[in-house]
């Protein structure tokens, strides 16, 4: 797997790197080694949502858009994503959301017990960090019930809530890197996708190199998911950055 860097070429060490299949699109492979994997592993290998269970995933950025995609493979039976911008909702829609939450219109807690019926998420996952949204991914969960954070926001970066809901029986739990073995979760990731049950290239916009500026204006405007750097000719052998 390529590293990310602005570089054309990078010096791992073996243990670091993935072997994938010559014929795959390298420049669209490279996210696969963090955001997404940090998003659909929050929620295949650390919460593994039982089939027909509910899941509200908080940001729908990369990270919360390849959570999203792992609970369609996990067989959610409701699929709640929230966000501030209708675009982002949109495209979580597109790619399997049962149900969309702007948060910056609605009660986002309240939203979603109508939507489960009043009883709560049994799953939910934090991609942004914010206490406020810590919060919420929390107190949304039905009793028992468990909340994935992988939302970073720096340190130090302190969140209080009512302790009353961990002793009602929900859970927060942190995340790191998706709890992958990267060797045995990306190539997962690449058959599911060749399966056609994971179609992560959906979140990907590739930009040349040149364009770098850019594909950084349209990250910050929202305007992509995932922007990846290509560098000419060579993006087709596989040299590309994120």
């Amino acid at each position: 797997m390529p590293m990310y860097s602005w570089a054309t070429y990078a010096v791992a060490n073996e243990q670091n790197c993935v072997r994938v299949a010559r014929n795959l699109p390298l420049e669209l492979l490279a996210p696969l080694g963090c955001g997404i994997q940090t998003g659909a592993g929050a929620v295949l290998n650390t919460l593994r949502p039982e089939e027909g269970s509910s899941i509200a995933i908080f940001g729908t950025g990369s990270v919360g858009l390849a959570a999203l995609l792992g609970a369609v493979v996990a067989g959610c039976g409701t699929i709640i994503a929230v966000d501030i911008q209708p675009g982002r909702l949109a495209k979580a829609t597109e790619l399997g959301a049962t149900h969309t939450i702007n948060s910056a219109e609605e009660d986002v807690v309240e939203r979603i017990r109508e939507i489960t019926g009043g009883a709560g998420a049994h799953y939910s996952v934090d991609c942004i960090g914010l206490a406020a949204v810590v919060r919420s991914a929390l107190e949304c969960l039905q009793s028992p019930g468990v909340c994935a954070t992988v939302g970073f926001q720096g340190i130090p970066n302190e969140i209080s809530f009512d302790q009353g809901h961990l002793l009602f029986g929900r859970s927060l739990i942190g995340v790191i890197e998706g709890d992958a073995i990267p060797q045995e979760f990306v190539t997962r990731m690449i058959e599911l996708y060749q399966a056609g049950k994971f179609p992560f290239t959906e979140l990907i916009d590739t930009f040349e190199f040149e364009q770098i500026n850019e594909a950084i204006d349209a990250v910050h405007h929202g305007k992509v998911t995932k922007a990846v750097l290509t560098f000419g000719d060579r993006g087709a052998h596989g040299e590309s950055g994120e």
